[in-house]
């Protein structure tokens, strides 16, 4: 049986957009959640997915819920 996975590219999509909706920037994110700017881009690029205490808090700090930040494959 199948089962869902998370899309990673799909997932960086959906934070771009978010981040752009928010009118935040990625150096505003990147201090929020104590990390650095090219760690946001990469998970922007869909190049690695952040890890779930950092969904939740792009959750909180965006105001919108883990269901639109996750992408299912």
């Amino acid at each position: 049986m199948d089962y869902p996975v998370i899309d990673i590219e799909g997932t960086g999509t959906h934070i771009r957009d978010l981040i752009r909706e928010s009118g935040h920037s990625v150096a505003e994110v990147s201090e929020y959640l104590g990390t650095s700017t090219s760690l946001v881009y990469r998970y922007i690029r869909g190049e690695v997915l952040p890890s779930i205490d950092r969904i939740v808090a792009l959750s909180v700090y965006l105001g919108v819920p883990i269901e639109q930040i996750i992408a299912v494959a």
